[in-house]
């Protein structure tokens, strides 16, 4: 997630923090494939993105000017992105952070929670709200991504760190 979208999204939070208005509004836009393309196509000049965007009866307020302004700079298409940067920006009004488990296969629900207790302590967090991916390559073992923080326990990682020591003590 870049820099730019999760200024957008503060932004927005720190004006509209209804999520639910958001995640309906990108949904109308997205949705609508002859719409969402002509949105993110250059081939569009953004003075008639914005002209359409002030027709849809769905959009009003601090959403429109949003919208209005994506479509004014060029970066309408950061739109999905800006939605999971929002989301984070939810979550860390309410003292929560997200994380991104990889692992090898699925957890149980109890290393999961064992999982929360650690990861709560150690970033001082109320909650932890976990997005689960399997990914076979890892080998085994698990990756978690948390407020720009990677923690690598895979055999993949692992098979990496050891290569990287390798090479290291060559030119040594």
């Amino acid at each position: 997630m870049s820099e730019l979208t999760r200024r957008y999204a503060r932004a927005l939070y720190l004006v509209s923090p209804d999520e639910t208005a958001l995640r309906e509004t990108a949904g109308a836009l997205m949705g609508d494939a002859a719409l969402w393309e002509a949105l993110i196509s250059p081939a569009v000049e953004p003075a008639e993105k914005v002209r359409v965007l002030e027709r849809l009866p769905f959009l009003s307020g601090p959403l429109l000017r949003f919208c209005c302004l994506l479509a004014e700079k060029g970066r309408m298409a950061l739109l999905p992105e800006i939605l999971e940067a929002f989301h984070d920006e939810v979550l860390a009004g309410r003292d929560c952070a997200r994380c991104v488990v990889t692992c090898a296969h699925g957890l149980e629900a109890g290393e999961l929670d064992k999982l929360r207790r650690a990861l709560c302590r150690l970033h001082r967090k109320k909650d932890i709200q976990f997005d689960l991916r399997v990914d076979p390559e890892l080998l085994g073992g698990f990756t978690l991504d948390i407020e720009g923080v990677t923690y690598d326990k895979s055999v993949r990682g692992a098979l990496r760190r050891l290569e990287q020591q390798l090479k290291e003590r060559r030119m040594a």
